[in-house]
């Protein structure tokens, strides 16, 4: 007897509960706007040297704030994943 295979990509186990699903989507489309902010064509929104913020030309503090963003959503992330 043949043994039949499931073909196709397969994001998440059968063995995941809805929320935890819904956690790992939201964390996605959270990074992935984080990044995609930093690189062409989104960062064509602050490319450009005035107006100065905290003394640093707008492209430089863009790129700064998504860092921290970043930062604050991979701490969160960490703290979800291993609390206790």
């Amino acid at each position: 007897m043949k043994k039949v295979t499931k073909r196709g990509l397969s994001f998440f186990s059968k063995d995941i509960d809805n929320t935890r699903k819904k956690r790992s989507i939201f964390w996605f489309c959270y990074f992935l706007i984080c990044g995609l902010a930093q690189i062409w064509p989104i960062y064509l929104i602050a490319n450009r040297v005035k107006p100065l913020v905290l003394g640093m030309p707008f492209s430089m503090f863009w790129i700064g704030l998504w860092i921290v963003i970043v930062f604050i959503g991979t701490m969160t992330k960490y703290n979800q994943e291993y609390r206790g």
